[in-house]
């Protein structure tokens, strides 16, 4: 596969994991009542932090460190997601570390008062064991790593994490489908539903199929059949549907569903070969009739 090819796979990839990142993350502070910063652009160079959070007192410190996995926070805390197809690697590193420079110079702000986190999908191995000269780690936790610098740069590897409530926000985006298989079993068997949700906008058919394993996913269907039932009155449909790609319209659909709506084209180029057997056999199931 050639280099562009590789790139396009990557940036289709991250645009479809970002805003389930930045919404979980924002989520989960909102819960805390702590507002924070997401696309936080620094300098006037295009570079933007996937996540700031600023705290503003000891107090909000204190919960950030006992209510989150982030038990260093300090005044000033960047997150940054590095997922699946978006692998660190030591140049990844660098712009990570210099985004947080530059917000440091920018506003003034002393290395003492700020962390940087990276989200790692799956284990960076170079940049955690072949890079010794660039970059020192030491081990603070199962999956937890920290470098030994003023300015502390903290890696979650989310493939490594302990499955506990402390790491759900992050084992959302573990690359092993055998961690992420643990991960659902656990939340489906607690029916934690907030990260059920996000579960199946990011691996859908696994949510779906621990669901069923577990005789929920009717359960599922309904609370999906009342919220639309909720919603519905107050949705101006023609302006939401233009605003959806055709990705956007088609995800948990059911095939009878997939033919009102779209064009042929778009649901040849973005369905999977299962889905289009099933397709085939309702239109043919249709002109029986």
């Amino acid at each position: 596969m050639s280099a562009d090819n590789n790139n396009t796979e990557a940036t289709t990839a991250r645009r479809e994991i970002d805003p389930v990142f930045k919404e979980a993350v924002v989520y989960n502070f909102g819960q805390l009542n702590l507002p924070i910063q997401t696309e936080v652009e620094v300098s006037r160079l295009p570079r933007t932090m996937d996540v700031l959070v600023v705290l503003n007192n000891a107090a909000e410190i204190k919960v950030v460190r006992t209510e989150t996995a982030f038990s260093y926070a300090r005044l000033y805390n960047q997150i940054e997601l590095k997922g699946e197809s978006d692998p660190l690697t030591l140049w990844g590193y660098r712009l990570v570390l210099g985004r947080a420079n530059l917000y440091l110079g920018d506003n003034k702000i002393s290395a003492e008062e700020m962390t940087i986190t990276i989200v790692s999908a799956r284990r960076p191995v170079q940049v955690l064991e072949h890079c010794p000269n660039d970059v020192r780690w030491k081990e603070v936790d199962t999956g937890h790593y920290v470098n030994t610098d003023l300015l502390p740069v903290h890696l979650f590897v989310c493939d490594e994490l302990a499955i506990e409530p402390k790491n759900y926000l992050l084992l959302l985006f573990a690359a092993s489908e055998e961690k992420s298989r643990l991960f659902l079993e656990q939340i489906v068997g607690k029916d934690n539903w907030l990260y059920i949700n996000y579960a199946l906008r990011l691996r859908p058919k696994l949510t779906m199929e621990i669901l069923e394993m577990a005789e929920k996913s009717d359960v599922y269907q309904r609370r999906i059949d009342e919220l639309t039932e909720v919603m519905t009155p107050y949705l101006d449909k023609e302006k939401f549907l233009k605003q959806m790609t055709p990705e956007e319209r088609i995800r948990g659909l059911r095939p009878e569903e997939l033919l009102r709506g779209l064009q042929p084209e778009d649901i040849l180029r973005l369905l999977d070969a299962e889905t289009l057997e099933k397709l085939k056999q309702l239109i043919n199931d249709q002109k029986k009739k």
